[in-house]
């Protein structure tokens, strides 16, 4: 691998010359800025001559500076950016140079004209790749940690299922550039060191193909060196179960001393859960003779899980000189502990006859093995020439975890049985990204490679039944390349093109089945195009992506894993990556920001449950649907304020068009079409924020859905979940912060679901333990935020292990 990486920074890097090549003598530095003097990034910045032809151009940099070079001569040197008016100034170059006073920029009048009613309203604009969301003196400041501040930003909701872009699913995340791999420091990081939130629903080129949205979390900018630390507690108590209590801790540590800079951070975290549903479930299927049978069972189910889990990271930054920058990190986690409880309880009818009333016990544990991942990046990024920019990116990830169960069947009419099976997963991935940035004319051209390298083994034994155990590996190579350019013309609007081709080399080998070996090859292409500008007071941005999604490698296993005696779960190593083209359309007008996403995807992933045998047994595995799955969203987003009320309501709606042929014995064909199209979900989510003095801040919101379809499911309930919150700031500097808040204070935070998969069918009603209430304490010393610039590479094939 070493000896690729080699050839591709070598192939790049080679390419300096040509673009250096371009004859300048003179060079035209300077900076962008807003009204308040903080610096802004992707403004572009181009000279123009006499006659109004454009000689060069450039744009801005995260710390909001430039460069431009030419020959000496007089110019007009133009700055745009969506969302502020644009500057023109007359320039004289020499060929000694000219170094020119900040350039600040206005935002537009006509866009924010009514929008605030203060100043702490937290502005939303257009960036042209996506909706930016101002925190940095706004009410959204002091809200807590970056947890807090992005559920509350406009495009993103939080729901049961965590954080999700509307739409779009969960993004991947990034800080300062870095991709956010341990989901904790979202809780580590405070909402006062978040200067602007960009939410990105059609990632470019630069993205693996895989990455649907995106976050990207830009921090605001500390000064001075010095040592730095934060302390984050917090402690979790469900409302309906006692033992559902989970205490977190973090500390982290930072120092910088010139150039270097320096860091560390340790936390731990208690996880708990509980389920408690009500299952029906029948079974149509066949004799040998062609006699029709129908399998039911009838019960319910209880799911307790408790979990302790410890991380850490340590890393260093070194800016070896100016726009020359060299660091790494590593960051390691383990399970201390893992457990799963599940009792099961059964009334099992055959074609209308009780035959069994069958109770099942099981426990997951921690293996033999102690469970634990590793990570560590190393990067480079820079600038040669003053033009040329550089960011390479050596990523490794690993990861090991085993468990071990253990299930015990009491049966009233028919023979107890004991099942035990052991499991472990073993997977490493080795990723290099390398990307080289150019001004080009009025804007940006961006070049590059991405090749990751993922091993992976599965063992899986079990006894008390008749179930093969499974040895498999998994190998699989992708190979990247990708080009954008993007540009601004007056008038006009900001463009934005590029595209990226994927090579997978894919391989299975199972060693108890060889049967199930499997080998793969495919190759795609993945433009992407974006359009945005700004027409009177509305701002407009149309994009286009085309995007897919690879099977997780659990879902590729061929071995069947034992759940109950008449339901066992497996993976489909048959599975083909699906492909999607998505569509949006945004716009912002004053505080109103309006949405609307449609996808159509092809060989969708859904899971799937069909009989097994002629004994009741299901098989639940995923598979790809032969027909194309179709999705649209539509919501509008509001943030208005009233005096110390500021408001954030997001209203929309999620229809979607499916069509199943799926396999029922009933019928002459043998197959039944299926439709899960007329039902679209309508939801709200209603936040209110008061500020008062002393450091005050009260919080009511709320988050509806309507009953409705969500791929091959329909949701048969109302789900609705109430939050509330107090907070109080403390100290002069607002550097300890005490927080309490609660989640489904009226316990109706839960989905009862109907699922149609031809010849079995599910209805399950479930409580989930979301009703709790958190006691949070947050305070930072001096903190420096890391200045870490490693943007990381193989981002998918991590989430996929």
């Amino acid at each position: 691998m070493k000896r690729l990486v080699y050839i591709v920074l070598g192939c790049l890097l080679s390419l300096t010359p040509l673009f250096a090549a371009r004859q300048t003598e003179g060079m035209i530095k300077g900076s962008v800025t807003d009204a308040a003097g903080a610096p802004l990034e992707f403004a572009t910045v181009y000279l123009t001559g006499a006659d109004g032809t454009i000689v060069t151009g450039s744009s801005s940099d995260e710390a909001g500076q430039f460069t431009l070079k030419a020959v000496p001569g007089e110019y007009v040197l133009g700055v745009s950016l969506i969302g502020y008016k644009d500057a023109r100034c007359p320039v004289q170059l020499t060929a000694q140079g000219l170094e020119l006073p900040a350039i600040r920029l206005e935002e537009d009048a006509q866009l924010l004209e009514g929008a605030m009613v203060q100043a702490v309203m937290p502005k939303t604009k257009l960036t042209g790749e996506g909706l930016q969301t101002n925190v940095h003196g706004s009410v959204l400041e002091h809200v807590g940690s970056a947890n807090d501040v992005l559920a509350k930003t406009p495009g993103l909701i939080k729901g049961q299922n965590g954080l999700e872009v509307i739409g779009k699913g969960a993004p991947l995340v990034y800080i300062n550039g870095r991709k956010v791999t341990d989901a904790s420091e979202l809780e580590r990081l405070q909402s006062n060191e978040i200067q602007n939130i960009e939410v990105i629903t059609n990632p470019g080129a630069q993205y693996d193909a895989t990455v649907r949205a995106v976050v990207r979390i830009k921090t605001v900018r500390r000064q001075g060196d010095g040592f730095g630390f934060n302390l984050n507690a917090s402690d979790a108590q469900s409302l309906r179960w006692m033992p559902g209590n989970d205490p977190f801790g973090a500390v982290n540590i930072n120092y910088r001393t010139g150039g270097v800079d320096l860091f560390a951070g340790i936390n731990y975290q208690h996880n708990s859960s509980r389920q408690i549903s009500n299952i029906e479930k029948a079974t149509f299927g066949k004799t040998a003779a062609g006699e029709e049978w129908l399998f039911e069972n009838k019960g319910d189910l209880l799911n307790e899980y408790f979990g302790q889990s410890l991380y850490g990271n340590a890393g260093v930054n070194w800016q070896m000189a100016d726009n020359h920058f060299l660091g790494g990190k590593v960051e390691w986690g383990t399970n201390l502990a893992y457990d799963v409880h599940t009792v099961v309880n059964d009334n099992v009818f055959e074609n209308g006859t009780l035959v069994d009333k069958l109770t099942t016990t099981s426990d997951d544990v921690l293996g033999d093995h102690r469970p634990y991942n590793l990570g560590a990046n190393v990067y480079y990024n820079g600038l040669v020439g003053e033009k040329l920019g550089i960011d390479v990116n050596l990523d490794y990830y690993g990861t090991d975890f085993s468990s071990s169960s253990l299930s015990q069947e009491s049966s009233s009419m028919t023979h107890d049985a004991r099942i035990e099976s052991d499991s472990r997963n073993d997977a490493r991935m080795y990723a290099a990204k390398a990307v080289l940035s150019y001004p080009v004319w009025r804007g940006q051209l961006q070049v590059g490679t991405e090749e990751t390298f993922t091993r992976r083994s599965d063992e899986y034994t079990i006894s008390g039944i008749a179930i093969p155990a499974s040895s498999a590996k998994v190998t699989e190579d992708n190979y990247a390349g990708f080009a954008s350019y993007a540009f601004y013309l007056p008038q006009a609007g900001q463009f934005s093109t590029g595209v990226r081709y994927e090579h997978v080399n894919y391989t299975y080998e199972d060693a108890q089945n060889h049967s199930a070996d499997l080998n793969r090859s495919y190759g795609n292409w993945f433009p992407t195009f974006s359009y945005a500008n700004a027409f009177g007071p509305v701002q407009l941005m149309l994009n286009y992506s085309a995007k897919t999604r690879r099977p997780n490698y659990a879902n590729l296993s061929g071995a069947i894993r034992y759940n109950s005696r008449y339901i066992w779960q497996s993976g489909n190593a048959q599975l083909q990556p699906e492909l999607s083209h998505n569509f949006s359309v945004t716009a912002v007008w004053k505080f109103v920001t309006f949405m609307v996403n449609y996808s159509r995807t092809n060989d969708a992933i859904m899971t799937w449950s069909s009989p097994y045998g002629d004994e009741g047994v299901v098989l639940v595995k995923p598979r790809n649907i032969e027909t194309p799955f179709r999705q649209m969203t539509a919501f509008v987003n509001l943030t208005p304020t009233v005096g110390k009320w500021t408001m954030n309501y997001t209203l929309g709606v999620i229809p979607q068009w499916l069509t199943i042929h799926a396999p029922d014995p009933r019928e002459t064909s043998g197959f039944r079409v299926t439709q899960f199209n007329g039902k679209p979900i309508f939801f709200g989510q209603l936040l209110n924020t008061f500020t008062v003095k002393g450091g005050w801040q009260f919080e009511l919101g709320g988050l509806l859905q309507t009953r409705g379809y969500t791929q091959n499911m329909y949701m048969r309930n109302v789900y609705f979940d109430l939050t509330a919150a107090i907070q109080k700031t403390l100290l002069k500097d607002g550097s300890l912060v005490l927080r309490l808040e609660g989640s489904d204070l009226t316990g109706t935070a839960h989905y009862d679901v109907n699922s149609d998969f031809g010849s079995h069918t599910i209805v399950q009603t479930n409580l989930m333990d979301t009703q709790r209430v958190k006691l949070s304490l947050r305070y930072q010393f001096n903190a420096s935020q890391s200045k870490y610039r490693g943007t990381g590479a193989g981002a998918d094939e991590k989430a996929r292990m």
